[in-house]
């Protein structure tokens, strides 16, 4: 664990991505806006979300929810 402490960036990645993981989940099964998904996965806002989300899958929660709701 010492070694996870020295290197801050693994602990708030990993964290990005559980709450990526969820959005992903909440945009394919609810109708719920992309500011109240950034909410309740615990980004600050809809621009910082909408920014990791970007990074993380290249598309953007709306071009997901298109893509992949229902599926």
């Amino acid at each position: 664990m010492h070694c996870l402490l020295k290197n801050q960036s693994f602990p708030r990645s990993f964290l990005k991505q559980l709450r990526i993981n969820q959005a992903k989940k909440k945009l394919c099964n609810t109708e719920a806006s992309i500011g109240q998904i950034a909410k309740e996965v615990g980004f600050l806002n809809q621009f910082n979300f909408t920014r990791s989300f970007k990074n993380s899958l290249e598309l953007s929660p709306e071009n997901y929810r298109k893509i992949y709701k229902n599926k």
